[in-house]
């Protein structure tokens, strides 16, 4: 009597004599390494990896993918860069991955985004002032008046205005990762 074979005996009978060839191999662990590289990023963003852990392992990685996945990871951490005082860490991580040619616009978005923030606190601080004044001159004051500038059209306009050309560098540098 016939013996009955699983899908899985009759796919493995027939691609038996079937192998890899090196270069498809080596893509193989290419596209598996960077797949992990996302992995690496958020660990780090969230603190479980430190960046010296992460360029360890990046350093254990062999030659030839080493550097690609450097340039992934500098890809994604460009994409992941804002003005956010929570992406602060990624400036050390991405100095580290850096290419001698990103020196000169990693320090300038670090510049602007030092800049931008003070000017958003000053800007901010004048805003609540005059908030403040304006209530209280309605007869609104008091230890537990609190102004929320968030929800302010005149917040959201000076915030934009602000941000736009610290903007414009972290997009130069995303474009410049991507070359």
């Amino acid at each position: 009597m016939g013996e009955i074979k699983s899908t899985l005996d009759l796919v493995l009978e027939r691609t038996r004599h079937l192998t890899l060839s090196s270069v498809e191999k080596e893509e193989m662990e290419l596209k598996e390494t960077l797949k992990k590289v996302s992995g690496y990023l958020s660990r780090y963003r969230d603190g479980a990896l430190s960046l010296e852990r992460l360029l360890k392992e990046i350093r254990e990685l062999a030659s030839e993918l080493r550097d690609r996945v450097r340039g992934e990871m500098a890809r994604q951490m460009s994409l992941a860069l804002d003005l956010s005082a929570d992406t602060d860490s990624l400036i050390p991580a991405m100095e580290a991955l850096a290419d001698p040619s990103w020196t000169d616009v990693l320090a300038g978005v670090k510049r602007c985004r030092i800049e931008v923030r003070k000017a958003l606190e000053a800007a901010r601080g004048n805003l609540e002032g005059r908030i403040l004044a304006e209530l209280a001159a309605a007869g609104i004051r008091g230890s537990a008046v609190a102004v929320k500038t968030e929800g302010d059209q005149e917040w959201i306009v000076t915030n934009q205005e602000l941000k736009r050309p610290c903007e414009e560098r972290l997009e130069a540098l995303r474009q410049s990762l991507a070359a």
